[in-house]
């Protein structure tokens, strides 16, 4: 008889469990698998640099041009600056903080979907020692400008731009390491 009791009570324990765990679960993937809330959908513009490219010219007295494809991936317009566009030549590896120079703002305004082709022409003349000395790991050129856009709303959104030289990436430049910050 104690054993039918157990028994009894171990299933009535059971189907307690059961019963909160279910509804437990069921919370869970109601949480998990409900469409997100509006505020997280709002739409908003999402500006990324599509492609970047540094034009070193075949006579290597003329200054070198950035070639920048900005490209919108979101729902709505965006409008937005790029200004203080700066290049900076390091023979110093353990530099690690460059300051921006004022240049004039670089205006865009771009729908959903939207590309936009900019150009940065610096007066950096890259002779043929210091691109031997850029290909070879001893100097570091970097391209880095201030940024932000905005939504209809008018949010506004940062927009960063760093770049540094590298010989192996198609255009040349890359995105600049993290450890690297511009003020």
């Amino acid at each position: 008889m104690p054993q039918f009791v157990f028994g009894l009570l171990l299933i009535a324990f059971a189907a307690v469990v059961g019963f909160y765990g279910t509804q437990v679960a069921r919370e869970g993937w109601t949480k998990m698998f409900s469409p997100p809330r509006a505020e997280a959908t709002a739409a908003r513009p999402y500006v990324v640099v599509a492609s970047t490219e540094l034009v070193i010219p075949a006579d290597h007295t003329e200054p070198v041009q950035v070639v920048f494809d900005l490209k919108n991936t979101g729902q709505t317009e965006a409008v937005g600056t790029l200004r203080d566009f700066t290049y900076y030549f390091s023979t110093d590896a353990a530099q690690r903080e460059f300051a921006y120079q004022h240049s004039e703002s670089i205006p865009f305004s771009l729908a959903p979907g939207e590309q936009w082709r900019g150009h940065f022409l610096p007066s950096f003349v890259l002779s043929n020692e210091k691109l031997e000395a850029l290909d070879a790991g001893r100097a570091r050129l970097f391209v880095y400008a201030r940024g932000e856009y905005r939504d209809p709303a008018g949010r506004v959104f940062p927009f960063p731009f760093a770049r540094m030289y590298h010989p192996v990436v198609a255009g040349k430049l890359a995105i600049s390491p993290r450890d690297i910050v511009f003020k």
